[in-house]
């Protein structure tokens, strides 16, 4: 592995670090600033949904730019971003520097994912993509257990202003980047995007993705407020561990291809898929903090074969119009999970945890019967 391929693989870590920095703090952040579980939910939202947007609106001025200058410039905001939540001392300072990071993640993420593409040896590029997804799987973790832990034995600031400092060096690192490489990053328009939803086969997957990552999203940022529920002794640090099962996606991810091959058909694959997601939130539903541990791990390893099975077929179907499917592919993905990261809440609190993980079956349900009809 060269150091082009470290250096962006370290950065991709702690840039999705960041992403996710906020979900185990969430109820300490309630209690902080004297807002609902809704309201502490746009600390995730606001960072989300910016990045769905990106494909349709970044596209039109992230294009022909150098990636590494794009990476100095947006990480370099991003530290002082980080660091900025040693100053933020009112509900509203953090959700405006959570959305001034949502607009720097899409600039980073589509100039590391460029650098892994255009650097990666020849006949490498799956391979280096794979590397790139376990990154972004391990980072989406260390990012809530370092939350977590920084919040529970130093302060709630520290969980973010200690990322802005790990960043520092890997900023230094970028000087030791090769050659720039162009960012191809493909404008939306709306005559593009209605040729591709012209498709049924792409209506039924993004439906389905939006779906299942809606449902994992707003579990995930609601999973702090259950612990408490379940017992008011768990802190921040043991929230953070709630999250290992999120890990259950890099051997998934990396396996699903294997997977699909052996059971033959992609729409039964994805059956599988939703069957086991649906076991996880039944799962918990239990008021055992255990089987709340469980259901995670089920939770994470189903959506994630699901979002590797579904990109593989999105691009494989591709013959034509790939920017503009994988586009609307990412925007799916991320405008769904911060819907569901504020909608959760606004379910949570009005009708409680069960009647959530019910509504959250019968969205499971939807997807199912959009499943059946993909024809690959």
């Amino acid at each position: 592995m060269n150091k082009n391929l470290w250096i962006t693989l370290g950065m991709t870590f702690l840039s999705f670090c960041t992403l996710y920095t906020p979900q185990p703090i969430l109820p300490l952040l309630s209690d902080e600033f004297g807002v609902q579980p809704a309201t502490s939910a746009l600390l995730v939202t606001l960072t989300l949904a910016p990045l769905g947007l990106a494909p349709i609106v970044y596209g039109y001025f992230l294009q022909a730019i150098p990636a590494r200058s794009m990476l100095y410039a947006a990480v370099s905001l991003l530290i002082i971003d980080q660091l900025a939540f040693f100053a933020a001392t009112e509900f509203w300072h953090l959700c405006v520097l959570r959305l001034v990071q949502g607009l720097l993640l899409p600039a980073i993420f589509t100039s590391l994912m460029t650098y892994c593409a255009t650097m990666a040896a020849p006949g490498k590029v799956q391979q280096t993509m794979g590397w790139y997804v376990a990154a972004s799987i391990l980072g989406g973790f260390s990012g809530r257990a370092l939350g977590g832990l920084f919040a529970e034995y130093l302060h709630w600031q520290w969980a973010f202003a200690s990322l802005g400092l790990m960043l520092m060096p890997m900023w230094f690192m970028l000087r030791y980047l090769d050659a720039d490489a162009e960012i191809n990053f493909q404008r939306l328009d709306l005559r593009s995007i209605k040729r591709v939803l012209a498709n049924p086969n792409y209506r039924n997957i993004y439906v389905v993705l939006g779906c299942c990552f809606l449902v994992f999203a707003g579990l995930l940022n609601l999973l702090p407020f259950r612990l408490h529920e379940i017992n008011q002794a768990f802190n921040a640090a043991e929230i953070s561990m709630f999250y290992l099962g999120y890990l259950a996606g890099i051997p998934i991810a990396i396996l699903a291809e294997r997977v699909l091959r052996a059971v033959g058909n992609i729409a039964r694959a994805l059956l599988i898929g939703v069957a086991v997601n649906a076991g996880g939130l039944f799962a918990a539903m239990s008021p055992n903090s255990a089987a709340l541990f469980a259901a995670m791990f089920a939770l994470a390893a189903s959506l994630f074969f699901i979002h590797a099975s579904l990109s593989g077929l999105a691009n494989r179907l591709a013959t034509e119009h790939k920017g503009v499917v994988n586009g609307l592919y990412v925007s799916v993905y991320y405008l769904s999970g911060a819907a569901g990261s504020w909608l959760s809440g606004v379910a949570y609190l009005q009708f409680g945890w069960l009647i959530l993980t019910l509504l959250c079956m019968c969205i499971l349900m939807g997807a199912a019967l959009f499943v059946v009809h993909i024809r690959a």
